[in-house]
């Protein structure tokens, strides 16, 4: 078994891998691409045309090993798992129609964002639904103090709305570089194998395994210079995922610093909306945090927080070096 394993790790990252190169070769013969904003300060005028929706890809190279798992391991269809694949397919469909309308309308509005938060609502309710008639989630583990505490039906139908509808709008917010939340969620993803094997949750552990691997694949193409662009699709589709890790390990209060990027990136969005709606001052140049180091024109406004601009390059491993020190952190939280 632990043989075969390692083969549908391989066969994850090459699936992802081949069915990425085809996807992104589709739409360059089709002429589809990433709109980009025509407003605002100019930061990635040079990506307008790029290839997008690469969450599609992903999530097929992921499903697909998954599906070969289960026929050497019935538990890789356990409730468990099951609503770690629901949560990850059903966000993911939610950026497949955002996405969808960016590329036909050729704009980058897409869905409406009122819209995206209802269907986020409904899938939440849904999962909510399934998580109190399998009774499936552990207690909810205390950072730092090794305790645990249990929930009301109440309380935990608040906290899978919490949990996932944060994380799934921080992991949307860092996807702005080439790269960067592909390889955030990957030290995520590495953090959770870490509690999923002290958990001896092994069927779960080869679950994320196979994302991980699939998400390799995919960056291969999405490093820098990017060939495509992971869309709503495959951030929506990662937030669920790591979200209902989260959930199933009984570690929601861990997330602020194991998924520690996301977060910041968050509050700054947040900081910045506040400042100017209450004091009609900019706090970063643009935000999230990482367009505040990017390279821009037009920039014709004061902003608060002083920054040095760097190379897309040097911002992603930056972020992807907090987002390892994060994740260790929550490890030692953790134990």
């Amino acid at each position: 078994m632990l043989l075969s394993m390692h083969w549908l790790s391989v066969g994850a990252f090459f699936v992802s891998l081949i069915v990425t190169r085809l996807w992104l070769g589709m739409q360059e013969r089709k002429r589809f691409g990433q709109p980009i904003r025509d407003y605002g300060p100019e930061i990635h005028t040079h990506k307008q045309g790029t290839p997008t929706a690469g969450g599609i890809s992903l999530l097929l190279a992921f499903f697909i090993s998954w599906a070969a798992l289960a026929l050497l391991n019935q538990s890789a269809f356990s409730p468990k798992a099951l609503f770690v694949g629901a949560a990850t397919l059903g966000f993911g469909l939610i950026g497949l129609l955002d996405d969808g309308l960016k590329i036909s309308q050729r704009h980058a509005q897409g869905l409406p964002g009122r819209y995206k938060l209802l269907l986020q609502g409904i899938v939440c309710g849904l999962l909510a639904w399934a998580v109190l008639s399998l009774d499936i989630l552990p207690p909810l583990r205390i950072p730092f103090v090794g305790e645990t505490l249990a929930l009301s039906p109440a309380l935990t139908v608040g906290l899978i709305f919490l949990i996932f509808l944060s994380t799934v709008n921080a992991f949307n917010e860092t996807d702005g570089l080439d790269g960067l939340l592909a390889g955030v969620t990957l030290i995520t993803l590495g953090a959770y194998g870490v509690i999923l094997y002290l958990q001896n949750e092994i069927a779960l552990l080869q679950i994320a395994t196979l994302a991980a691997m699939a998400l390799l694949g995919f960056l291969w193409w999405n490093a820098h210079p990017a060939k495509i662009i992971l869309g709503d699709t495959g951030s929506f589709a990662l937030g669920g995922l790591v979200g209902a890790l989260a959930l199933v390990t009984g570690t929601a209060l861990f997330l602020p610093l194991i998924a520690l990027i996301p977060v910041i990136e968050t509050l700054s969005v947040i900081i910045q909306v506040l400042s100017f709606k209450l004091f009609k001052k900019r706090v970063f140049k643009v935000s999230p945090l990482h367009h505040h180091f990017e390279r821009a024109k037009g920039i014709d406004y004061e902003y608060l927080l002083p920054n040095q601009e760097w190379p897309e390059v040097l911002i992603t491993l930056r972020f992807w070096i907090i987002a390892a020190l994060g994740a260790v952190l929550g490890l030692v939280a953790y134990r």
